[in-house]
Formats: C-alpha cells, sequence, structure tokens
C-alpha cells in the first residue's frame, strides 16, 4: 500500500481553490498519493467561532490576498463567483459519489468543479451545474443524481466533516500528513522539502 495525505478542502473555499490546483504535483514530488476530503467550513467555523471569508473583517483582504496567489500561480482568470461563498454541499457529496464509483476521477472532478466556480463563474450550489461537471467527466447524470442523495454519501460528508474538526483541521486547504497539519498553500513547498 503506497502512503498518501489527506487534502482538506471546502468548495466555496477560493484557496482551496488554489490549492486543488497544486495538490497533485505536490503528492507526485513526494511519492504520496492524494486522499482528497471534501468537508464543510461552515459546520467547522460554528463549532470553534472562526470568522467565515465573506465576514466583513476579512473579506476585503482575502480576495485581495486571493488575487494575488493566483496571479503568483500564473492562474489569470479568476473571478469572485457573484454567490460567493456558495453552498459547498451539492459538489462536495458528488466528489464522494465519484469517489465510491471511480476513484481514479476523484481529483478531476475536484479540479472540474472548482473551475467551473472559480473560473467559470458557474453557480455548483446548483445540483444540476455539479451534474454538469460530473456528466462533463463521463459520468451518467442520471447515476450522479441519484447516487448524490443516497444516505451513506450524505452520512460520508458529514463523517468527513466532524472528522475534519476532530482532527483539528480548521481552514481551507489543510494537510494532514503523517500525523503533522500544514494549513494554506504557502505551506505546500515546506512539505515539500520536508517529505521529499
Amino acid at each position: 500500500m503506497s502512503k498518501s495525505f489527506d487534502f482538506y478542502f471546502d468548495f466555496a473555499s477560493p484557496f482551496g481553490f488554489l490549492g486543488s490546483r497544486k495538490v497533485s504535483a505536490l503528492a507526485k514530488a513526494i511519492g504520496r498519493d492524494v486522499n482528497w476530503r471534501p468537508f464543510l467550513i461552515g459546520a467547522v467555523y460554528k463549532a470553534h467561532g472562526g470568522l467565515p471569508l465573506d465576514h466583513p473583517l476579512k473579506k476585503d483582504y482575502v480576495f485581495k490576498d486571493f488575487f494575488r496567489r493566483a496571479k503568483l500561480d500564473g492562474i489569470a482568470e479568476v473571478r469572485v463567483p457573484a454567490n460567493f461563498p456558495a453552498n459547498p454541499i451539492p459538489p462536495s457529496r458528488l466528489a464522494y459519489w465519484v469517489e465510491r464509483e471511480a476513484p481514479e476521477k476523484m481529483g478531476a472532478f475536484v479540479e472540474a468543479a472548482y473551475r467551473a466556480y472559480w473560473i467559470d463563474g458557474k453557480d455548483t450550489s446548483d445540483a444540476n451545474v455539479a451534474l454538469d461537471v460530473a456528466a462533463s467527466l463521463g459520468f451518467d447524470r442520471d447515476a450522479a443524481a441519484a447516487g448524490a442523495q443516497e444516505q451513506d454519501i450524505k452520512d460520508r460528508l458529514r463523517h468527513e466533516t466532524e472528522n475534519a474538526l476532530a482532527r483539528g483541521v480548521f481552514g481551507s486547504p489543510f494537510i494532514l500528513i503523517d500525523g503533522e497539519p500544514f494549513w494554506g498553500t504557502d505551506r505546500f513547498d515546506d512539505i515539500e522539502r520536508l517529505y521529499a
């Protein structure tokens, strides 16, 4: 069995989006697999009293930093979606359905769903838009729609969110590797230096 690490992210997180575009390269550089772990950051904020990114105290800085980081990462076409922050439940449930049905497509689904929201400006909180993303990767739309509503998929998302909180995850993206926590894309270089 190959070594892996857990990559926690919320589909409404701008920095989760940036991390999703780099995490596969990080995994390759350190010779590990990625365990893609969508979770609901809003539930974590509620549990520990954190401020959401759209709070007036944070919002201006967060997006200034997001655009700066995107530019440094060579991503020129990002935008703030009209419905920020979108409800991450539809793409998160679909991600766990994709993982169950075709685990090798999990990363592609995550990247495509993030792209739809942060670059194309599509409302991925709309289940039909999230289903479009799954269909674009070759999944049967009706099967995906039914699968995302299965109780075990709903329970999986709830469990992963509770597990994230129990493991000390408080932001997106957040990596846990060999029990060590790393918060933010600016820690990816540290991970590579420590684990390569």
